[in-house]
């Protein structure tokens, strides 16, 4: 495709991107440097370094075409490749559970939604202007030079969201802006911009066009980057969610959420426990479960949703003093969220220290065996049936109320009082 246009032009700023070069991207800079192409980090990750932020993904765009990609570094012995996105330019490259997305510049000539018709271009200005928001139109060497063609490091710097071009518009190319605009403004605490948000408003029914599965990913990421209570307000985030039935609590948890994710953000890789947080659970939960359902969740997705629900209305209790209980009947994942939950929720100090020791407590403990089985029961005289399960359950509570506490012998003795 030829090299990038000039773009010493664009350069403003200087940033440090030692943070992200791990072995991976090295080996794919060099590659596609030996093979005489550019290639330069894109979008959401460049945006987050500027604000000093660690990136959740590193995206890359290249002059390269996507078969000048394939024909030069698809045999290479580093990465298997991903092509499936190739109509839009996109190449993945993969090395063990880590993706690259690396895609080429282009114009998109005329949309359908998230799909269009492209060419390939080596102008940086003409592949940010086909991007959404300014925010995410930026461009950063390997050297740690940004590019800015659309003038937008000022608007990141100011955490302003922006749309490209004429809002009302780029809303009607691909009705899912609604929602990242909502996601963008909420991550980065943004200053409202009251016309483009009212023209979401307004338009916000078009999200019903959308695939059900797209809705419900980007509603996850949504609930994910609230980073205030105050900014469900500020951008009618309930009138989104009312579209689909769902209905979110007030979420003052956020503020005691973001400290102790700093802290223990290795515990955070379930997204389903930020949205099951921020449900509104004064809401049956047949209610709550047929709207998830109506947006594609799946069984497994509602099983665990159900999980934290339950985990949540369980918070009064002091966990410390059921600890056991809570390993044996959930298991160390969901009892470690159990843990955050009762800190987050069931703790009314907001000075209170979060349990660290409790926290790490948790994988320590072995698992408890509960000690009566059916054989047991039948000893005592009991005909099989029906009443053996009802016995063993009866005896299964009444030994989780006692943290795991009570022996073979004690529990027996139940059965005869």
């Amino acid at each position: 495709m030829g090299k990038i246009l000039p773009i010493d032009k664009y350069s403003r700023k200087k940033i440090d991107v030692s943070s992200i070069l791990n072995n991976d991207i090295r080996k794919l800079y060099t590659q596609f440097s030996e093979s005489g192409f550019h290639l330069l980090i894109a979008g959401g990750a460049v945006r987050d370094l500027i604000l000093n932020q660690k990136p959740n993904d590193i995206d890359f765009v290249t002059n390269a075409t996507p078969d000048e990609i394939l024909q030069k570094l698809g045999n290479n012995m580093e990465y298997s490749i991903i092509e499936h996105a190739k109509r839009y330019g996109c190449i993945t490259f993969v090395t063990g559970s880590k993706k690259y997305e690396v895609t080429s510049l282009r114009v998109d000539i005329k949309t359908f939604g998230r799909a269009a018709n492209i060419e390939f271009t080596n102008d940086l200005y003409s592949d940010a202007m086909r991007r959404d928001f300014s925010c995410n139109s930026l461009y950063l060497s390997f050297d740690g030079t940004v590019y800015d063609p659309l003038n937008a490091y000022a608007d990141i710097v100011s955490r302003i969201v922006r749309f490209n071009g004429d809002a009302r518009m780029r809303i009607l190319e691909d009705h899912l802006r609604i929602l990242r605009y909502l996601r963008f403004s909420s991550s980065l605490k943004a200053v409202m911009n009251r016309d483009e948000l009212e023209i979401c408003l307004s338009e916000k029914t078009l999200l019903l066009k959308l695939s059900k599965e797209k809705i419900k990913d980007e509603l996850i990421k949504l609930i994910q980057s609230i980073k205030s209570p105050d900014i469900i307000a500020k951008l009618h985030l309930r009138d989104f969610f009312d579209l689909f039935n769902i209905k979110i609590n007030d979420c003052t948890h956020i503020p005691k959420l973001i400290s102790v994710k700093e802290i223990f953000d290795g515990f955070f890789q379930n997204p389903l426990f930020e949205l099951s947080l921020a449900l509104d659970n004064s809401i049956p939960v047949d209610s709550i479960f047929e709207s998830l359902r109506a947006i594609k969740f799946t069984n497994n997705e509602i099983k665990q949703i159900k999980i934290f629900l339950e985990l949540i209305n369980q918070c009064k209790t002091p966990i410390s003093d059921n600890i056991d209980a809570y390993i044996y009947k959930y298991g160390r994942e969901f009892t470690r969220y159990a843990v955050i939950i009762s800190w987050l929720i069931g703790s009314k100090n907001i000075q209170n220290k979060f349990p660290v020791k409790l926290l790490n407590s948790v994988s320590e403990k072995i698992i408890p065996n509960f000690p009566v089985q059916s054989t047991d029961i039948l000893e005592l005289g009991v005909k099989p049936g029906k009443e053996v399960g009802q016995i063993i359950k009866k005896l299964e509570n009444n030994w989780l109320s006692s943290n795991c506490r009570l022996t073979r012998r004690e529990l027996l003795e139940i059965i005869g009082t």
